[in-house]
């Protein structure tokens, strides 16, 4: 039987390069008594080894990412009081609904679902379940802007406003890029040919002669380079797009 081409989308191919890392579990509620388990996290790779729930498709289940790779990691600590108690409200962060917690071993993580906005914060020491005052940490670093980014749209999102843009959008054109690669690349892995790839997802027509002076053809290779830089771990970079970080 032919194979075929494009390969659908699935947790073995497009899916999984695109979501990068599903691990997550099914939620664990703070207040409930089933015993908390500890878990580890692949600096490599950037994300959190917690259980998933196999009944949940991968494209809806959060993605806990590791906050020094992650400037939308918004970093928590509590406070014993508030400095102006007339312009803070205490936060009962455990009770938010739509919120997935899950305690690592360098702290604990949520993902607040919010709006149809996605918010991730983690504590080194596991939250209050009661109302509390916080503090956000902010380092004065070359991601010192996405941080203060996602801290404000965090503290809106917390005091029922709405978050605002996202000035993180990715042009609809360097988007279709990383999808082109991505399908590309995944092509190239299934053995189909650099003019096969060609065909299907750059819409070229010709005979093998009209193939070797296409500019298609090195477009062609250019996106499975791309797309297998970014599975080697280039996907990183899309996790402080804009900021381009200098190379030491």
């Amino acid at each position: 039987m032919p194979k075929a081409f494009p390969p659908p989308a699935s947790p073995g191919n497009i899916s999984a390069a695109m979501m990068i890392i599903i691990a997550t579990s099914r939620r664990l509620s703070v207040s409930g008594n089933r015993p908390r388990v500890r878990w580890r996290h692949f600096r490599n790779a950037g994300g959190y080894d917690f259980p998933c729930d196999p009944d949940t498709p991968s494209d809806q289940q959060s993605l806990f990412w590791i906050p020094s790779l992650q400037p939308q990691a918004v970093s928590l600590t509590i406070v014993p009081q508030a400095i102006d108690a007339d312009a803070v409200t205490p936060i009962a962060l455990t009770q938010l609904d739509g919120l997935d917690l899950r305690q690592s071993d360098d702290g604990w993580h949520g993902v607040w679902q919010a709006d149809g906005v996605t918010h991730q914060f983690w504590l080194v020491h596991a939250p209050s379940e009661v109302a509390t005052f916080y503090a956000v940490i902010l380092p004065l670093d070359a991601l010192l802007e996405l941080r203060v980014h996602a801290a404000r749209r965090f503290w809106r999102a917390l005091n029922g406003r709405a978050p605002g843009p996202d000035f993180r959008a990715m042009p609809a054109q360097l988007r279709r890029f990383h999808i082109l690669s991505l399908r590309a690349l995944d092509a190239r892995q299934r053995g189909e040919s650099y003019r096969t790839i060609a065909k299907v997802l750059l819409g070229f027509r010709g005979t093998k002669e009209d193939w070797e002076n296409d500019p298609r053809k090195n477009q062609a290779r250019r996106l499975v380079a791309h797309g297998l830089s970014m599975m080697k771990g280039g996907y990183r970079l899309l996790l402080h797009y804009p900021i381009k970080l200098r190379r030491r």
